[in-house]
């Protein structure tokens, strides 16, 4: 591939950073902590499986620009309470804030991901976070994980002003990283925003298929992407 192409963009959350692990971690000590069981959550289990669907339900209005991040926060648990018949807004408000200061601290990585940022980095390429997730929470996770010293820059949609896959987002990060889309790389696992997004504004895109959903995302989209992997360690040879 062009051995010019020296800035790869790269999603943070289920790209590099264990969403789902770090995640469950912090939601199984709030379970206990705050004695959901108690409350009327019989299992961990139940609570989980309800706060992933009243979570993703939040996140959707919130990257629609029907919900703000101050609104987000506590109402993705007040409102998984409320499905699990706990009527209670101080008990999910505050599930919401020890979620918010605990979970970036945790320190899964998907596999493979710091072997890849260090090897790419000892060759030369700049190496840049671009993520829609909240900007104070999502340096905390880059600082905390051990990637902080392969990564050039973390920017995030607070600091940009537009979230992924808005090309306005895209063409703020290459102007405060001082490069042009037909040198760049995003990285990422979610198809819409980062490999859509990326594709619409000249990039080339790397799609972390970790589900195996890359034929039906190509045939819903009409977009295939320029590489498509299964693993992080693939990443080797894509550059």
């Amino acid at each position: 591939m062009n051995d010019s192409v020296d800035t790869l963009f790269f999603d943070l959350d289920r790209t590099l950073w264990d969403f789902e692990k770090n995640s469950a971690q912090t939601l199984n000590e709030l379970y206990h902590e705050f004695d959901l069981k108690g409350h009327g959550c019989a299992t961990f289990e139940r609570f989980i499986e309800v706060y992933q669907l009243e979570n993703k339900k939040c996140w959707d209005a919130y990257l629609a620009g029907r919900l703000t991040q101050a609104v987000l926060r506590p109402a993705r648990y007040t409102n998984t309470l409320r499905v699990l018949g706990i009527e209670n807004e101080q008990l999910g408000a505050a599930l919401g804030e020890q979620y918010v200061q605990r979970s970036p601290r945790q320190k899964h990585l998907l596999p493979g991901a710091l072997d890849v940022l260090a090897d790419l980095k000892g060759r030369g390429h700049r190496i840049i976070i671009l993520t829609n997730g909240f900007d104070e929470v999502q340096r905390i996770k880059v600082n905390n994980s051990g990637i902080a010293p392969f990564v050039d820059r973390v920017l995030t949609s607070d600091e940009l002003g537009f979230k992924k896959p808005d090309a306005r987002c895209f063409a703020a990060a290459f102007e405060i990283v001082e490069c042009a889309p037909n040198n760049t790389w995003m990285i990422g696992d979610d198809f819409q925003a980062d490999i859509m997004g990326a594709a619409a504004v000249g990039m080339r895109q790397v799609y972390f298929d970790r589900y195996g959903d890359w034929d039906e995302q190509r045939a819903a989209t009409g977009c295939e992407p320029t590489v498509t992997i299964a693993s992080l360690s693939e990443l080797k040879t894509c550059f």
